[in-house]
């Protein structure tokens, strides 16, 4: 038995094996994963790999990645910031160059011609739904050839917006992307422990293309006084609970702004006088300008229940959209001239399918 003894000597006395990764200490591989992946090198899939390993370790892991992607979101945010400040201002001057270039003597001859058209046409005691199609539509649409720009056309007149708003779209969908990982470590962590150093970078492309439109809408010519109506407007439209009356006040603003007339400015009380009557109607089963809920009869006693005046009124139903209220409205010869005429203000107010516009 000694000889196998001393065989197994020299076993005993060899140099000890690494030891297998299983039994690194947790700590020692969570700092080796996330020096791996701070290397810029690395591919989508192998970062994703690295990530997912780096869950596994629990807390320990969740916060180290957790600190990883906050700097990564850092960094994306702050290109995508400066990208976007860079394109905007770009796209403001191709926007205003465009409609300049556009707009030559003949064309502002045009609109001149196409606005009295409608003017005329609205004033004829025999104006008619057939005469809105046939007569109405061709100028209107003809006007809007001429005085608008979509944020296709802008793009399309400067080709190398669109290399810089691609670019931008990737950092906000990649923002998008790193944020979901950041939440989920947020998960993985105790409720005491949690971040708050990220802000939620959804929706952000959506405010994106909604600064083009308005920028697009802006590059329209217009009065200053109407263009501070508009910002107004804007910055009104967020006390309206619901996003379709703003956008079919703002609707109507671009076809009035169209037709040479004045911006309305947003009126919030005359929205919530509306919107009360939409719902009356909605509730009670009417459809008429004469309500039978006492203290509303009229829409001047309706508006001057929310604190405000009114002197006309429309209502629809039916509609989907204030765009759409506003259309349906449009080939009403009455609707037509209310939504046209000489007022300084307006509201507009939905109940499900059930629309009021007031003017004041």
């Amino acid at each position: 038995m000694w000889w196998t003894i001393l065989l197994a000597l020299p076993v005993s006395l060899a140099p000890a094996a690494p030891r297998p990764s299983s039994l690194v200490r947790p700590q020692e591989e969570v700092a080796e994963l996330a020096g791996k992946l701070r290397n810029p090198k690395l591919t989508l899939d192998e970062r994703v790999a690295l990530e997912e390993r780096l869950l596994l370790f629990g807390e320990n892991g969740a916060r180290v990645l957790q600190r990883i992607v906050e700097e990564r979101i850092k960094k994306c945010d702050e290109r995508a910031k400066k990208c976007e400040k860079t394109y905007i201002a770009d796209f403001d001057k191709a926007a205003k160059k465009l409609v300049g270039t556009r707009l030559d003597k003949p064309a502002l001859a045009e609109v001149e011609t196409l606005r009295a058209r409608l003017k005329d046409l609205r004033r004829d005691p025999e104006l008619s739904k057939d005469r809105l199609h046939s007569e109405g539509d061709p100028a209107r649409e003809r006007l809007c050839a001429l005085l608008e720009v979509s944020v296709e056309q802008v793009l399309e007149s400067a080709p190398e917006l669109s290399k810089l708003r691609e670019s931008i779209g990737t950092d906000l969908y990649e923002l998008e992307q790193d944020f979901g990982l950041w939440l989920r470590c947020n998960l993985v962590l105790p409720p005491k422990k949690r971040s708050k150093a990220v802000e939620d970078p959804l929706g952000r492309w959506k405010s994106f293309e909604g600064e083009e439109s308005w920028i697009c809408l802006l590059a329209t010519p217009m009065t200053q006084t109407d263009r501070e109506v508009l910002t107004s407007n804007r910055t009104l439209a967020v006390e309206l609970p619901e996003p379709e009356e703003a956008a079919g006040v703002l609707d109507l603003n671009r076809l009035r702004i169209q037709l040479g007339l004045g911006a309305l400015a947003l009126d919030v009380k005359l929205c919530a006088a509306s919107r009360d009557h939409a719902n009356d109607m909605r509730t009670l089963g009417f459809f008429a300008h004469e309500s039978p809920v006492e203290g509303k009869r009229t829409p001047w006693a309706r508006a001057a229940r929310f604190g405000t005046t009114a002197g006309a009124e429309n209502i629809a139903a039916g509609q989907e959209s204030g765009a759409g209220a506003n259309r349906a409205w449009w080939y009403s010869p009455g609707h037509h001239r209310n939504m046209l005429g000489a007022h300084a203000r307006v509201g507009l107010g939905r109940s499900e399918g059930l629309w009021t516009q007031m003017f004041g």
